[in-house]
């Protein structure tokens, strides 16, 4: 490539008894936004680490602006511009948003000290640039995920990092906050000539900011084009080796018994008059933009945050739920959106991951019983297939597709037949997806669960539920069929009423 600003060429990249990556080469030209897609284990983390000098190749070579780096290390990279921000922010919580920005090269005075007032003047002046409204004096804790990526973005422009790696930032970001990061991407890269390298595993966003897509499949690169001669369906089979005609399952078929009504519901400053109810066999979709309330609602069925006024049902019975365990008394269970934080432990075995919540049916004698253990975790591993080397394996070795699988494997184990779901399939791959909606469809139809499910994807609002709950600033706007429903009505919905 003529205008090549970066080249990887012939990377290969091996750990004991894995192949990670296998003769991969791939082009980025200035000034523009390169997409690098696949499942999960296809290579795109490690590539960006050989890129990045946290990884050294076994064969290969790195090239910049026509040069070979002889030996790529973080701090080389760094100084050619090479600016890589994971989807797992690496910040110092403590510190000032200014104090991470110039982080290890904070401006000093002529005595040697650091210049507080330079410092945060010049946090100042380039989040001002970006657009980005964010304190420079306020800590890194104190402000929300998304503003802590602008962060981070605007830590690699005061580098003058010139191609900048976004690994799944839409893992963490909102539609408007997504939307001002594609403004900020495509400013950067026609007015400062700026490439990124843009990972996802949502397909959509490839088209709305992406020029060109390479697509990894276990460690080989399978395809690289503009994005303009691909179309979606041939993005898929390059990722998976097959064709996915179907994307979601057939809809569930609900019975007519109601399970779960919510009544009136509310909580000061976030939940306004919550009314909704789901039928056994039933999903029911909660759509709407960030900051509707969204999972609010879900925290406040499962007992999570408590409610100022209104109620919830099981089979028509009022029922109280002053906290988590309380709601799981009832047979309701939450799989929280952030699944590595507030939904697994991470550094627990899969088998302790499972079975935690509902330990009574492991014991025998007063103590847990690991033949018991081995049995009932097994038996999910096989149906749920969870693809772990065994149920002692720590769950954060995982896939994010089989955490997810653990996450409602626990669940079902503590028997669960309301299920709220919020993004279930978050940073996923796109097969993984599939797996993860068959589950869900066939936890109706086998066992007759109700599910209530978040999601910011309404491709998966759509081709998932029976009905979508419509949301906008803390209300119900519109609750509509999930047969005649579109993107448009939901949105026009989800804006104004």
């Amino acid at each position: 490539m003529k205008d090549a600003v970066l080249e990887m060429r012939g990377i290969h990249k091996r750990f004991p008894g894995v192949y990670a990556l296998n003769d991969v080469s791939f082009a980025v030209s200035k000034g523009s936004v390169h997409g690098v897609i696949g499942e999960n284990g296809a290579g795109k983390s490690t590539l960006m680490r050989v890129l990045s000098g946290a990884f050294l190749a076994n064969e290969g070579e790195v090239v910049i602006d026509g040069t070979v780096v002889p030996t790529p290390t973080p701090e080389r990279m760094l100084e050619l511009g090479i600016a890589v921000i994971y989807q797992e922010l690496a910040q110092a919580p403590h510190l000032t948003v200014a104090e991470n920005i110039f982080l290890g090269r904070l401006p000093k005075t002529v005595l040697g000290t650091v210049d507080w007032r330079k410092t945060q003047a010049a946090a100042r002046e380039v989040l001002d640039r970006l657009g980005f409204r964010v304190d420079p004096a306020a800590r890194i804790d104190a402000i929300s995920v998304a503003q802590r990526q602008m962060v981070e973005i605007a830590k690699a422009i005061a580098r003058e990092a010139r191609i900048v790696v976004l690994d799944e930032p839409s893992a963490v970001l909102g539609d408007a906050e997504l939307e001002h990061l594609f403004t900020t991407i495509r400013r950067l890269s026609a007015e400062q000539g700026v490439s990124f390298i843009y990972i996802t595993h949502r397909l959509k966003e490839l088209y709305e900011i992406c020029d060109e897509v390479t697509v990894l499949r276990d460690g080989q690169v399978v395809a690289s084009m503009p994005l303009a001669q691909t179309t979606t369906a041939d993005l898929i089979r390059h990722m998976v080796g097959r064709e996915l005609k179907d994307v979601f399952p057939p809809r569930p078929k609900p019975g007519p018994d109601v399970r779960l009504e919510v009544r009136s519901i509310s909580r000061a400053g976030v939940l306004r008059d919550i009314s909704f109810d789901v039928r056994q066999g039933e999903i029911v979709g909660i759509c709407g933009l960030a900051g509707a309330g969204r999972t609010e609602v879900l925290r406040a069925i499962a007992g999570a945050d408590a409610i100022d006024s209104g109620e919830i049902r099981i089979d028509g019975k009022a029922i109280a739920v002053d906290g988590p365990r309380a709601a799981l008394a009832h047979g309701i269970g939450l799989l929280p959106e952030d699944r590595k934080t507030e939904g697994l432990f991470l550094e627990q075995s899969v088998a302790f991951n499972v079975t935690v919540s509902e330990l009574a049916a492991i014991v025998q004698g007063g103590l847990i019983s690991r033949r018991r253990e081995q049995e009932q975790v097994s038996r999910f591993i096989r149906q749920m297939r969870i693809k772990t080397p065994s149920a002692s394996a720590k769950v954060r070795t995982l896939s994010g597709g089989n955490q997810q699988k653990c996450g409602i494997a626990r669940q079902l184990h503590a028997g669960t037949e309301i299920l709220l779901v919020d993004e279930p399939t978050r940073g996923v791959d796109v097969a993984a997806k599939r797996e993860i909606y068959d589950l869900l469809v066939g936890l109706t139809s086998t066992r007759g669960a109700a599910i209530v499910m978040v999601s910011s994807e309404l491709p998966e609002i759509l081709g998932l539920c029976n009905r979508i709950v419509v949301m906008r600033e803390g209300a119900v706007s519109a609750v509509l069929d999930g047969e005649g429903a579109t993107e448009e009505t939901i949105m026009a919905h989800a804006v104004w009423q």
